[in-house]
């Protein structure tokens, strides 16, 4: 049966920042799944989870570059599409199809958030973010500042589920995987009020080179430098 997708709206700030932050980087939407919101408590991880997750890990942090397009919906039936590119360490953007008129760019230590329908900019630390989790030069699920919820392999595809210990909100980030060959293609993001933001990454393409002036937002750099 061939998928169908609500008809596009103008999402709220929340729901495109969700975007973002749902990283730190999905075939049919997952909003209200079990996947989606994983288990309800923390999990102490069996000898085959650890491997499991020292496989997705190397898998990440093995990323140098990604380019997709990509369908989001939030559990409002908000509904996106657009196209996000990845250089890691420390380089995102996002850019949405009209009609949304809004790009994201992570350069640097800032998360630049541009509604040029409004001609409003707005900048977030990366280390605020669940973005700066996938950024990083170097990824791990390190115990100490992860809590898992839930890691499982399933009809050709490895669920992880985790949450920030220091996020004293409780918001969760799943990622889906397909597995053979492993490939990361969708990632879910339950926040604090239980909204579910879900990300189709449609047409994933891993490695290459992406023009460096793609993290550059020069309406940005105006309005940080003050000019």
């Amino acid at each position: 049966m061939k998928a169908t997708f609500p008809r596009p709206v103008h999402l709220t700030r929340r729901a495109l920042i969700g975007l973002a932050c749902g990283w730190a980087l999905l075939p049919a939407a997952l909003a209200g799944s079990a996947e989606a919101q994983g288990a309800d408590r923390e999990i102490t991880l069996s000898a085959d989870q650890r491997q499991l997750v020292k496989k997705v890990e190397d898998h990440l942090n093995g990323i140098t570059t990604m380019q997709s397009t990509f369908f989001q919906q939030t559990s409002n039936n908000e509904f996106a599409e657009g196209r996000i590119f990845l250089s890691r360490p420390g380089k995102m953007r996002i850019e949405y199809k009209p009609p949304v008129k809004v790009v994201i760019v992570a350069s640097g230590d800032h998360l630049s958030y541009l509604d040029r329908e409004i001609n409003q900019l707005s900048h977030i630390p990366i280390e605020d973010t669940p973005a700066a989790f996938l950024l990083r030069e170097q990824i791990t699920f390190d115990p100490a500042n992860v809590a898992f919820h839930e890691v499982i392999r399933e009809n050709g595809n490895i669920y992880i589920t985790v949450a920030d210990r220091k996020d004293s909100f409780g918001a969760r980030l799943t990622l889906i995987f397909r597995e053979k060959p492993l490939s990361l293609r969708k990632w879910s993001v339950l926040d604090a009020q239980g909204n579910i933001t879900d990300i189709v990454l449609t047409d994933p393409f891993f490695g290459g080179t992406i023009d460096d002036k793609a993290f550059h937002l020069e309406e940005a750099e105006q309005q940080r430098s003050g000019d």
